[in-house]
């Protein structure tokens, strides 16, 4: 929930949670309040929780002990996060929502491997396509249903429906992929039925969204282990202060010299003035008084 807690409950028992944990990242006190949760039943040791802040969290809840029940942390969007689902064909692999853009990520890369333009619209909510693994929808503030399809593009949706004028506040699809129902925030329904090219799979689309994500995935680790190496040589080559502290005899040749040329200028700056102070020309006798110049037009 928003004050920072995640609970474990059993049916059995609900007087009081059987677990808990605080969102505290950083482990100095500042917690995070959470805004929504995923659990993968195919994973069940695993969950994700994305925060008011828009991060994700990676949590284990078989670790050892609190502090490292938070294993992986994603710094995802602008604002908080309001969808997170893994897909359902790589679970490796998880969509989130927030801000003005979705984006695709996979666990052991801390970086989006795919993201969607912004949109002139906020987004509030978004899912995977059960029975196509390259599909996504998201919903937006200006009542509209975005259909993403990676595999046909990447730059723009391939289907845009404006369900109603209000905010879509939920997005859930038909397990069988056909059907899609959209929640708006003036309590209207919606149900969406889908063509045979968005509900059905593809020949060979699951192979290749698979190298889709594979290569997105590769090139982020070799843009994250080049910003790894620049950082690295960065910091071997930044001169170590206390190594070039100068001290004793040194230190007293440094300020002696320094002295020397700041006496040096100022007496160099003096003569200068005494210089133009005797090349001024004479001042006027006091009989003569120059008339001004008049010109007529």
């Amino acid at each position: 929930s928003t004050d920072g807690q995640v609970l474990w409950w059993d049916i059995r028992k609900l007087v009081e949670p059987t677990e808990s944990l605080m969102l505290d990242p950083e482990k100095n006190g500042n917690i995070v309040g959470g805004t929504i949760l995923d659990f993968e039943t195919t994973m069940p040791t695993k969950f994700m929780v994305g925060a008011e802040n828009g991060s994700v969290f990676l949590c284990n809840k078989k670790a050892k002990n609190p502090s490292e029940k938070i294993t992986h942390i994603f710094p995802g969007h602008h604002g908080p996060v309001y969808a997170l689902q893994r897909n359902s064909f790589f679970t490796k692999n998880f969509l989130s929502i927030g801000d003005w853009r979705a984006q695709v990520w996979v666990e052991d890369v801390k970086s989006p491997i795919m993201s969607t333009s912004y949109s002139m619209s906020y987004l509030t909510d978004g899912c995977w396509s059960p029975t196509r693994p390259s599909v996504f929808f998201t919903g937006k503030m200006d009542g509209t249903i975005d259909v993403w399809d990676y595999v046909f593009k990447q730059n723009d949706p391939a289907l845009t429906v404006q369900v109603c004028q209000s905010p879509i506040h939920s997005i859930k699809v038909q397990e069988h992929g056909r059907l899609v129902a959209a929640a708006a925030r003036d309590g209207s329904t919606t149900l969406l039925e889908l063509s045979d090219g968005l509900a059905k799979i593809q020949n060979n689309e699951k192979s290749i969204f698979s190298q889709i994500l594979e290569r997105e995935a590769k090139r982020e680790k070799n843009l994250e282990a080049a910003a790894r190496e620049r950082r690295i040589k960065a910091a071997q080559k930044r001169p170590n202060s206390s190594a070039l502290r100068p001290s004793g005899q040194a230190l007293d040749e440094l300020i002696r010299a320094a002295d020397d040329d700041f006496f040096a200028i100022v007496n160099e700056g003096i003569a200068a003035a005494d210089s133009a102070y005797l090349a001024r020309p004479a001042p006027p006798s006091a009989g003569t008084v120059e008339q001004p110049t008049v010109e007529s037009f």
